[in-house]
């Protein structure tokens, strides 16, 4: 068993350590005074000495165990104060983490939005198919148009959530929702260009 130094404890410790030791030497006295012949003269004045070594012990372990007591109060006060405080930060973290998983669904849900979008997009798009009728045309120019329209909604909740990501100091989901809002505004500049052609 490693030995304990005792600058390295607390002073609950210090103190359980000094309690282990005067009752191992109050058993050790007790047991001597059993021993002990007293039917002699030298017997008797050391029964008498251990006497007032053990009443000594006693009184010693009675004062340590009052600052026993004491000290184990206080580190029972110090102990729930710690928890209280560990509680409040445990529900601050839960709160954060469910205003960050918030933010986080609605730049996952404006993502399948712009990703829905792109694919009636796509929808125009025919590969190996040769020039639009006039119809076709019109048709794209105002799917076009309705897309600008979703895109500059999109925009709105991509700057939202960047606002509200940042006011909340999300870093990664500000950046996300501002690399989203980027690309949208990208891509109704060419839908721009596109229609006006």
């Amino acid at each position: 068993m490693p030995s304990i130094h005792l600058e390295n404890l607390s002073s609950f410790g210090r103190l359980a350590v000094k309690l282990d030791t005067d009752f191992m030497e109050l058993s050790r006295l007790s047991g001597q005074l059993e021993r002990l012949d007293i039917e002699s003269d030298s017997g008797l004045e050391h029964a008498i000495k251990l006497l007032s070594q053990f009443a000594q012990r006693a009184q010693d372990i009675s004062e340590g165990m009052q600052e026993f007591s004491g000290s184990l109060l206080e580190a029972r006060q110090r102990s729930e104060a710690a928890t209280k405080i560990i509680e409040e930060r445990a529900l601050r973290v839960q709160q954060r983490k469910q205003q960050q998983d918030q933010l986080q669904q609605k730049l996952n849900q404006l993502e399948q939005s712009v990703k829905a979008a792109n694919a009636r997009l796509g929808g125009f798009r025919k590969e190996g198919k040769g020039a639009m009728s006039d119809e076709e045309r019109s048709e794209f120019k105002e799917e076009l148009q309705r897309l600008t329209q979703s895109f500059a909604s999109f925009i709105e909740t991509a700057q939202a959530v960047k606002d509200e990501a940042g006011r909340l100091k999300f870093k990664r989901l500000e950046r996300e929702a501002q690399s989203i809002r980027g690309t949208l505004q990208s891509l109704i500049r060419k839908i721009e260009t596109a229609v006006t052609k």
